[in-house]
């Protein structure tokens, strides 16, 4: 056993700690993808991801003229990011801050039938009056942060209400109506204006907040054109006019829906029916950094000198020897900074107490005796057996009695008092429990003083005090002439 090697790789070259290493690479991937596909600036990250990839396989291949112009590159680019995207970069903080409050999601039966009927409702009376409007149901992300003014109404969503609401004589009827689930909670509402032009086209103000509210937060935007009398959605910052409100239906369908669901579906199902093409996109992302960057990252082997010890170990037993009494402890990393963090004290070899028995054992030092940070593998135990020489013991409580010595004749002992009057032993299973233990001898050679002297317990040479009993005992001597 001595050339045995423990490894706690999975296969011959990937750590434990490589699957947390892919997975929080993925979860940074995925919302990075989240956020690319809500943003703009999609092309411009593309490149930037192009010469990544070079750079990464440029040091794979050890071109260094190419290596240390990306370097340099990357060195400022953490500056060159925050000033070109600060717009994005705002955005996907406020993504990942708010990501932990969205709502969440309805569990039992709720139908939404109502409101969907009262909003197409409202918008077809207010398209064939030619009133402009403006609603805007929220997802599951906080809107907010992003709204300004407004009045608060929490009421049911109703069409007479909404219409009401976008009434051209209702003071209310230039802002934006918010609905949250089944209820108006705001109306006269303001929200941010897109700047993206070419979305907006000839549209007019409603059209440009409808957009900007969708760009910055998961919504659907419906908007009635005054002008024309046609109805269009918002959603992801892109607009869309609708034929009718029969196709105006089905997107508020689609909304209720994904937000607010009538069933809980299964774990599994869902992972892969909701955005499945984006986490494996992202799961690819970090599988490939992690090949490149980290798998062909030099391994590296480092011993350690650790002291062997014993846990679970019962009162009855004594470990009296240890040979050797401590074991080198061969372990592997990938890169020097993952050993350089890991010191003697991290790690721990204890062996279990049922494994030893009265006498000389032989044990095998197992794997799982020891204790190390994940982030490590074990590689090899040096020495693999050790000898452990231990005694078992019986435990009984004794009684403790003074063993005296009268230097006169003439000295009367008149009482003895002892504390403890009884002790804790450990006694071999091959002997006999004692019926009492003496204390060391005590000389007493004056007849005119109480005094109290402190004694140790004389044990046989094959008793051990247990822990728990106290190492001296308090004997105190009145004689017959003294005083208590």
């Amino acid at each position: 056993m001595g050339s045995e090697i423990f490894n706690a790789e999975i296969g011959s070259s990937i750590y434990l700690t490589d699957f947390l290493d892919i997975f929080i690479i993925a979860i940074l991937a995925y919302t990075g993808i989240l956020f690319l596909k809500q943003t703009r600036s999609l092309t411009a990250f593309l490149g930037i991801g192009i010469l990544g990839v070079i750079y990464i396989l440029a040091r794979v291949f050890h071109l260094y003229v190419t290596t240390f112009i990306l370097q340099s590159f990357f060195s400022i680019f953490i500056v060159v990011l925050v000033i070109v995207f600060q717009d994005e970069l705002k955005k996907s903080f406020e993504y990942i801050i708010t990501s932990g409050t969205r709502r969440v999601k309805n569990k039992t039966l709720v139908s939404f039938s109502s409101t969907i009927f009262a909003v197409v409702q409202a918008t077809s009376n207010l398209m064939r009056k030619k009133h402009g409007a403006l609603i805007i149901l929220p997802g599951k992300e906080l809107l907010e942060r992003h709204i300004r003014g407004g009045n608060i109404l929490d009421g049911i969503a109703t069409a007479s209400l909404l219409e009401s609401i976008f009434d051209p004589h209702s003071p209310g009827h230039d802002g934006a109506v918010i609905i949250v689930k089944d209820r108006i909670s705001k109306f006269g509402v303001h929200l941010p204006l897109s700047q993206n032009f070419k979305e907006l086209k000839n549209k007019g103000t409603r059209h440009s907040a409808a957009i900007g509210v969708s760009e910055k937060v998961d919504v659907l935007a419906v908007v009635i054109s005054e002008e024309r009398g046609e109805v269009s959605i918002a959603k992801n910052g892109h607009l869309k006019t609708l034929k009718d409100t029969r196709e105006l239906e089905k997107y508020l369908l689609q909304h209720y829906k994904e937000n607010f669901p009538q069933k809980k579906q299964g774990l599994l199902k869902s992972f892969f029916k909701e955005r499945g093409i984006e986490k494996l996109s992202a799961l690819a992302i970090a599988g490939f950094a992690w090949f490149f960057l980290v798998f062909q990252a030099e391994v590296i082997q480092r011993d350690f000198n650790v002291p062997i010890s014993y846990i679970n170990i019962s009162e009855e037993t004594i470990i009296e020897s240890t040979l050797p009494e401590t074991a080198t402890i061969t372990f592997s990393a990938r890169g020097q900074a993952v050993l350089n963090t890991l010191t003697p004290d991290s790690i721990r070899v204890a062996i279990p107490g049922e494994k030893i028995k009265s006498g000389i054992n032989e044990i095998e030092i197992e794997k799982n005796y020891i204790t190390h940070p994940f982030n490590v593998s074990l590689v090899n135990i040096s020495p693999p057996i050790v000898e452990v020489r231990a005694q078992k013991y019986k435990i009984y409580e004794v009684p403790v009695e003074a063993n005296i010595s009268l230097d006169s004749e003439k000295i009367k002992i008149k009482e003895v008092s002892i504390n403890p009057s009884k002790i804790k032993v450990l006694v071999p299973k091959k002997e006999d429990r004692p019926e009492t233990l003496y204390t060391e001898e005590i000389k007493i050679d004056s007849t005119k003083e109480t005094k109290t002297f402190e004694a140790r317990v004389a044990l046989p040479e094959t008793f051990k005090l247990h822990k728990d009993a106290p190492r001296i005992i308090y004997i105190t001597l009145i004689t017959e002439n003294g005083k208590e």
